[in-house]
Parts: structure tokens; C-alpha cells; sequence
């Protein structure tokens, strides 16, 4: 009876590590106490990363360009302001926030912050998996089929940079831009670009690169 109850307890025990370890999930620990606006912090949670969206994520670069945020109109997603505006929307705290925080800080913030837009599911002859289903309109989707990109023409590209620029987004190299990855995906699939929009964050930087593969180009 006493052996039952050891086991019992160690198993209670074991629960109670599984649902501490996933309360920690997203938490980023700083080195040093951070201060702001007379409150000490030692830890921010980023878990709402997980629930934001390509849509997030357009919206943030198309502001960071408006800033003249040059760098940011390149590869955003390595950007120190772009990791700003994503941990803002996640966690809800003011951008002012994040712009004060000290640099040791802020890169634990942007490594996290960079984690969330890579996935492990792998795309399959241009087939982008998911990394959980995907569900639009009262459909479910594991995976989209992006091989119509290669018949695209000339002209589908000039549309799509047109529709960037009806967006007020001007930039020198549109292969950079996230919308531009949803436009094309949009136009190769028939799908609606609301639809790669509205993938989860994770989605992102397997989005752009299966819309800029170089087989497309060849």
C-alpha cells in the first residue's frame, strides 16, 4: 500500500513538472532585472507569439517601411524593430517597452521572436506543408499546392507589384515583401490571398521562400 502511494505521488509529481514546463513555454528569462515605468521585470512571456498571423506580420513591415525603418524593408524578419512590433503584439505591452529595453534583453526577445516564424514541417516539390491544419472558411488544410507559380507569366508579376503599390507599399525589391509572397501564392493557387494572410505565424518564412524558389526561375 505504502509502495502504491509513492508511485502515486510520483506520478502526481510528474504531472505537476508537465504543466510548470508548459506554463514556461514562451517565457524569456533576462540576464538582469529590466525596469519600466517603476515596475521590475525578470521574465516576459512571448507565448502569444504562437497566435499571430501572416497578417501580423504584413502589417508590422508595411508600418516599418511608413517609419523609414530602411532596413527593416529587407530581411525584416532579422530586424530589431520588426522583433519589436511582433513582441508588442503578443504580449500587449506598449512598443515604448520594447524600444527601452537593453540590448542583452531585446536579443533574447528577437531570437524568440524570430523562433516562432520557423516551422519543421518541410515543403515536397513545392507542396508547402503545414505544421498543424489549417482552417479557412469551414475547410481544413494540411498542405497547399504551389506549383502553378511555375506557369506563371511576366505579367502576373507586374500585377502583383502593381497591387503592392495600390497597397502603398513602394519598395525597391518586392521579393522581400511578405504581401507580395501572399499576392503570387494567390495567383498560382486561385486561393484568396486572405488565405495565406490568415496562416499562422509560423507559416512565414517557408511561405516566402517556397513563393522566391529559384527552380521557379529556371
Amino acid at each position: 500500500m505504502a509502495e502504491e502511494k509513492k508511485i502515486e505521488n510520483k506520478v502526481e509529481e510528474a504531472v505537476k513538472d508537465t504543466a510548470e514546463s508548459k506554463e514556461k513555454e514562451g517565457v524569456v528569462k533576462f540576464a538582469k532585472p529590466y525596469s519600466f515605468e517603476g515596475k521590475e521585470y525578470t521574465e516576459i512571456d512571448l507565448s502569444g507569439l504562437s497566435k499571430l498571423t501572416v497578417n501580423d506580420a504584413i502589417k508590422a513591415q508595411s508600418q516599418l517601411i511608413d517609419e523609414q525603418e530602411t532596413a527593416a524593408a529587407l530581411v525584416t524578419e532579422r530586424t530589431t524593430a520588426f522583433a519589436r512590433h511582433m513582441a508588442a503584439k503578443a504580449t500587449g505591452y506598449p512598443i515604448e517597452f520594447f524600444k527601452y529595453m537593453s540590448r542583452g534583453a531585446m536579443k533574447s526577445v528577437q531570437r524568440a521572436v524570430v523562433s516562432s516564424l520557423v516551422g519543421k514541417a518541410e515543403s515536397e516539390n513545392h507542396v508547402m506543408k503545414f505544421e498543424n491544419p489549417y482552417m479557412y472558411e469551414g475547410s481544413e488544410y494540411t498542405e497547399i499546392d504551389l506549383n502553378g507559380i511555375a506557369d506563371m507569366t511576366s505579367m502576373n508579376e507586374s500585377e502583383a507589384e502593381n497591387r503592392l503599390v495600390r497597397a502603398g507599399i513602394t519598395i525597391i525589391e518586392p521579393t522581400y515583401n511578405y504581401l507580395y509572397a501572399c499576392i503570387i501564392a494567390s495567383m498560382a493557387t486561385g486561393k484568396p490571398e486572405k488565405f495565406f494572410e490568415g496562416l499562422p505565424i509560423v507559416e512565414l518564412l517557408k511561405l516566402k521562400t517556397e513563393v522566391n524558389d529559384p527552380d521557379f526561375f529556371e
